[in-house]
């Protein structure tokens, strides 16, 4: 029963119905005027006791904290370069018949890139084609001919035989007196013009030899011309040297080209190179093999290397040391010329790391929320502990004391909790 329930049943009891009943009513109102805070008092504890029973707490996600590696870094800016790049230049000059491949495409070596109109140089080859079927043409016809002398020279030289067995035999006779001088003669003459006749004939054949030779030279030569021909006739089509991606193309279809025009840039972009500048305080700890992370502009890695070379002397502009590194690139998500945030990992220990979500500020010192069983009853509640931080590692950051792995800490709702605040866990 409140206090105003009280009053209306004193005065169903206590009807004033006189002067003398109000002079004692009267009396007795200061006393209960004086005793309505306390009531109030009261009321407002059971009102507030009644709210506490019923909320049970904040609702939180949890973390239990582990123990993982914790790696002691630094950020730098690195510059990408490709081991392989070349701007192509025509060997020949004309003009731009095809180009086929778009900026930015990936090609492998020998890919048709471009193409310079050949009508002119396969006419060359077409020509050329056609001198060697003449030259050996004649060759062949040189050859028949050598061929024929040959078999002439066999004739010639069997009748020279012949004659010089005549040519003894009358002569044998003629000493005798077997036959006349004259006779003899005739046979003499005979042999003359038989020798006669095979110098001239060997003499052809010589001569026949050198058409041949000079025929074959001939032949060579339309054979060498046929060959540079069809050599430069591949001049006319542009191809990729090497695996990469296809850059600037500034002539377009059409375009008059000289040995001198730009044509197309090829880019390797796997490997890649990766330069970076390293404080020289901080040069006596760098290792060959020290593993190096290129970031993208989340700061996620996109892929590790590690450090192949470390400049033996510092820049005395930057007062920095040179390192380098050669990534893979496997993905093709970097490319050559471009700026990227490369993380050097000085070492790795085990320690413990906390989400960025779980981290509080207060007056320029961090805090988190320690999950903690509530004294009374079987709830949780939060209590506020002081942290000291070490780096950031991705979306965590590295505990340097404060905390222990096993304990559990608050998460979510931060903003709601306070020290000693309840706490309910959500799954």
């Amino acid at each position: 029963m409140n206090f105003f329930e009280t009053l209306w049943v004193f005065d169903q009891k206590h009807k004033v119905t006189s002067r003398q009943g109000w002079s004692k009513a009267i009396k007795l109102y200061p006393l209960i005027l004086s005793l309505l805070p306390l009531v109030l008092i009261s009321s407002c504890r059971h009102s507030d006791s009644t709210v506490a029973q019923e909320a049970p707490g904040v609702a939180v996600k949890l973390a239990t904290i582990q123990t993982s590696e914790v790696a002691e870094t630094s950020e730098y800016i690195a510059t990408l370069e490709s081991r392989q790049s070349v701007a192509l230049q025509p060997r020949v000059e004309g003009l731009v018949s095809r180009i086929l491949v778009n900026p930015g495409a990936a090609v492998k070596a020998g890919t048709p890139l471009m193409e310079i109109d050949p009508a002119r140089q396969q006419a060359a080859v077409s020509s050329s084609a056609a001198a060697i079927a003449s030259a050996r043409s004649e060759v062949e016809n040189a050859k028949a001919t050598l061929l024929s002398h040959q078999a002439e020279r066999l004739q010639r030289q069997a009748e020279l035989g012949f004659m010089q067995q005549q040519h003894k035999r009358y002569t044998a006779l003629e000493t005798e007196g077997a036959v006349s001088r004259e006779l003899k003669d005739q046979y003499a003459n005979s042999l003359a013009i038989a020798e006669a006749s095979l110098k001239a004939t060997d003499a052809q054949i010589r001569a026949q030899q050198a058409v041949i030779d000079r025929s074959q030279r001939l032949l060579q030569q339309a054979q060498a011309n046929t060959q540079q021909a069809r050599v430069e006739l591949q001049y006319y089509r542009i191809t990729a040297p090497f695996t990469g991606t296809v850059g600037d193309i500034p002539p377009k279809v059409g375009d008059f080209v000289n040995t001198s025009t730009r044509l197309i840039t090829v880019t390797q972009n796997n490997p890649l190179e990766v330069n970076l500048s390293i404080p020289s305080e901080r040069a006596a700890r760098l290792r060959l093999g020290m593993p190096i992370q290129l970031l993208n502009d989340q700061g996620q890695p996109v892929g590790t290397s590690r450090i192949s070379f470390i400049a033996p002397n510092a820049s005395n502009t930057t007062q920095s040391v040179l390192v380098k590194a050669l990534y893979n690139n496997p993905n093709g998500q970097l490319r050559a010329d471009e700026q990227v945030r490369a993380r050097v990992i000085w070492n790795q220990r085990p320690g413990v790391l906390i989400p960025t979500t779980a981290v509080t500020r207060v007056a320029g010192e961090n805090f988190v929320y320690l999950a903690e069983k509530a004294k009374e009853g079987a709830g949780l509640v939060a209590r506020q502990q002081q942290v000291k931080l070490g780096q950031a590692q991705g979306n965590n950051y590295q505990v340097l004391d404060g905390l222990e792995a096993g304990e559990r800490i608050a998460v979510t709702g931060l903003l709601q909790l306070s020290n000693g605040a309840a706490i309910v866990a959500e799954p």
